[in-house]
């Protein structure tokens, strides 16, 4: 299984460009007074957060650390896209990422290779972006969504897993 720790996890948001003051990673003591999601170790376990002047809301708290990156990497995604700092999480960020966090090739696809038995791949259709695993040469376990950020996130959650 593929893990994410919060130094993997900077080096991605760095990546995709999130800006600094967007999130806190809580590597030290210092929290931060202004608005950002944050991740974060405590007694309940991994929580993710928005933080303001000190308080926290939206508390998600998760058994693992790379539950909680994967959330926090949502959140970013997702609020940056809001705030029209780029419009979507496309599969050429996606593979980067993935081979930065060397998961298996063997494990995903982006070719439309239909041969590569038990990889997940991400496809658009009439239909929407169909994300799906490859079996004998068909598409299996085929989820569809609206958008290409949608599916590629969800491709990374379920390699993420295997």
């Amino acid at each position: 299984m593929t893990t994410i720790d919060k130094m993997q996890l900077f080096e991605i948001l760095h990546y995709l460009h999130v800006p600094n003051q967007m999130y806190d990673l809580c590597i030290g003591d210092n929290m931060r007074l202004d608005v950002c999601d944050a991740l974060e170790y405590t007694d309940h376990g991994w929580e993710v957060y928005t933080t303001e002047r000190g308080s926290k809301y939206d508390i998600q708290v998760f058994d693992n650390e790379t539950k909680a990156c994967l959330e926090l990497l949502r959140r970013m995604i997702n609020e940056c896209i809001f705030e029209k700092r780029f419009s979507d999480f496309a599969r050429h960020q996606l593979h980067s990422i993935l081979i930065y966090l060397q998961v298996p090739e063997a494990l995903y696809d982006f070719s439309g290779d239909m041969t590569k038995t038990g990889a997940y791949s991400i496809e658009w259709t009439e239909q929407g972006w169909e994300e799906y695993r490859i079996e004998n040469g068909r598409k299996h376990s085929i989820a569809v969504f609206s958008s290409q950020t949608d599916a590629c996130l969800d491709l990374l959650w379920q390699v993420i897993h295997l």
